[in-house]
């Protein structure tokens, strides 16, 4: 039985390292969100902003934009791994 022949096309590690950093800021954006929609314990108690983590606070700021700015590079490298996707497999197979 012949073997597979493998190709390396760069933009497979480019959607790996984007995709799990696109994981981890949805999981932080989700935990900030949840921590902000929990109730207070006491009513009456002002919600101190200030003492709040600093990537809670990042998060609050500028985590939408964070997600979507990664949610542009998830779709540009993924076009791109299927845009090069044959001239990658042609590339393999000459060497």
């Amino acid at each position: 039985m012949k073997r597979s022949e493998k190709f390396a096309n760069p933009f497979y590690g480019l959607l790996l390292a984007a995709g799990t950093v696109f994981a981890l800021t949805a999981v932080c954006y989700g935990m900030m969100a949840f921590h902000d929609a929990r109730p207070a314990i006491a009513p009456e108690a002002p919600v101190d902003v200030q003492a709040d983590h600093p990537l809670h606070a990042w998060m609050r700021e500028r985590g939408e934009t964070a997600l979507l700015v990664e949610l542009g590079f998830l779709a540009a490298f993924t076009f791109g791994a299927i845009g090069t996707d044959d001239y990658w497999q042609r590339r393999g197979r000459t060497k």
